[in-house]
């Protein structure tokens, strides 16, 4: 177990906290910001194809399927995405780290049979 809580993690512990940053940024945006954060939509007053999609993932949060659908029908494609993007990061990340464990161990064996350490 104390191999796991090494430095060598700290990029698999960062990826396993960006859902949660993410959650919490939606939820500040949503119930704490009454003006769109959309430069399209500022510049020309009209909706560009994110529009509603900060709101339809705080539905989406919320297990509002069609409100989430109602804001932005585009969250069909994009919440999947993210989730799909994040989980292959992380196995990615772990794969790396594990790989990266097991080579330094194998050097030092190395080094300890040749009497360097």
């Amino acid at each position: 177990m104390e191999k796991y809580l090494k430095k060598e993690f700290f990029g698999v512990y960062l990826l396993l906290l960006v859902p949660f940053i993410f959650y919490l940024g939606v939820k500040l945006l949503v119930n704490y910001n009454s003006y769109s954060i959309c430069i399209f939509k500022i510049i020309t007053g009209n909706n560009c194809w994110g529009c509603g999609i900060t709101r339809a993932f705080n539905e989406l949060f919320c297990l509002n399927f069609q409100k989430a659908y109602d804001y932005n029908p585009r969250i069909v494609i994009v919440a999947p995405l993210l989730f799909y993007i994040w989980i292959v990061t992380l196995i990615r990340e772990m794969k790396f780290r594990f790989r990266t464990i097991k080579s330094n161990s194998v050097v030092l064996e190395k080094r300890k049979e040749r009497g360097l350490l």
